[in-house]
């Protein structure tokens, strides 16, 4: 005779909707790093999760709703307030040039701080599809907040800050990237906490020179 399952442990409760889906979460990013956007799909972040992949498309409506979810929620991305350093009425009264200085240092740091960060980002560096749209959706909405924060109060230097920000951006984007592959750069030990000093002081002083003379 079959015994009735007891409803607190019935599947579908609030409880383990949510653990369910931060497993998903926490999983998909896994699959991500490992095997970058082109190889990803339903069966292998469910098999990485424990879970049916039904779950992936009543949860998230599919892998892109999936992925969108990781990137907001699976400490993917600084937010704004990590790009600020924790304290926005101290980096408000900052020079808009130094404000500059300080978001480039954070987001430097906070991406060196994510290792998972880093190994999707070499993997989006070869692909585009959906679910890389997913990511940079919310890497623009995160960029859009910053920049409303960092220009508030004080009057624009006459430059291309879009073109600036992305060489900046880039720039950074390219040495994490390099650290996780290629221990020396250029003559500069990249697993060398001195060397990371030495660019964070060269991303200063380039960001003052242009910005203090645009």
């Amino acid at each position: 005779m079959a015994v009735a399952r007891s409803p607190k442990n019935a599947p579908g409760l609030p409880k383990d909707r949510e653990a369910t889906k931060r497993r998903l979460i926490a999983a998909v990013g896994r699959v991500l790093a490992r095997q970058g956007f082109r190889a990803v799909g339903v069966n292998a972040v469910a098999r990485e999760a424990g879970v049916d992949k039904v779950l992936i498309y009543r949860y998230f409506d599919g892998l892109p709703g999936l992925v969108a979810a990781f990137s907001r929620e699976g400490d993917f991305w600084p937010d704004v307030d990590e790009l600020a350093g924790g304290d926005r009425q101290a980096f408000l009264a900052l020079s808009f040039t130094e404000r500059m200085v300080a978001a480039a240092r954070n987001y430097l740091r906070a991406i060196r701080t994510r290792p998972l960060t880093q190994e999707i980002l070499s993997w989006r560096f070869l692909e585009h599809n959906e679910l890389t749209e997913a990511l940079d959706t919310t890497r623009a909405e995160v960029g859009q907040d910053f920049l409303e924060l960092v220009s508030a109060g004080v009057a624009l230097p006459p430059v291309d800050l879009t073109a600036f920000n992305a060489l900046i951006g880039a720039a950074i984007h390219h040495l994490v990237v390099r650290e996780l592959h290629e221990p020396n750069f250029v003559g500069l030990p990249l697993d060398n906490p001195a060397s990371w000093d030495r660019l964070e002081a060269m991303i200063g002083c380039i960001i003052r020179g242009v910005l203090d003379q645009g």
